[in-house]
């Protein structure tokens, strides 16, 4: 049974999401100063050779931790697609987690709550968070449409187990 037009759109758009969440970390990555900053506000006897290397340590880790987010979305997002309702569940909940803390973020900056705390507030990093709660809540409704429900009740049936035959168990 082929996925309709929804389940696929909303395959593409969680994995759209994930790469938007990746360029997001780059973006923060790339401001190699702002990290050096940020250690040595931490820590600020620390010398400079051990500040450069806390700041590799954490852009490695960073990397390495978007790219296993990237892949583990395009795991499941595929598994969503093969009809597997777990994999859409999980979706769900991660991305009703995910829109409300963005929204909640997008307040923050809106209000200036973030300034106030003396947070930087990059305007690309904004603009690539209000595009990703665009991209969340659309794949969000794609897929509990009412076609994408009917293709997840169909291919449940596929992967239930089938009842035991009578002469299985014999008394």
């Amino acid at each position: 049974m082929t996925p309709p037009r929804a389940v696929d759109v909303a395959r593409w758009l969680w994995i759209a999401s994930a790469l938007l969440s990746a360029v997001r970390t780059y973006l923060v990555l790339a401001d190699r100063q702002g990290l050096r900053d940020q250690v040595t506000s931490v820590e600020p006897t620390l010398p400079m050779q051990q500040v450069e290397a806390v700041v590799n340590g954490e852009i490695i880790l960073a990397v390495l931790i978007a790219v296993g987010i990237v892949g583990l979305y395009v795991l499941v997002a595929n598994k969503m697609v093969a009809g597997r309702a777990w994999a859409r569940v999980l979706l769900t909940f991660f991305g009703v987690i995910f829109v409300l803390l963005g929204g909640l973020g997008m307040v923050g900056v809106a209000d200036g709550l973030a300034a106030t705390q003396g947070l930087s507030v990059d305007p690309a990093e904004v603009a690539l968070s209000a595009v990703g709660l665009v991209v969340e809540v659309i794949a969000l409704a794609a897929m509990w449409l009412p076609s994408s429900n009917t293709y997840f009740r169909a291919t449940a049936a596929q992967f239930a187990l089938p009842p035991p035959r009578q002469d299985q168990f014999p008394r």
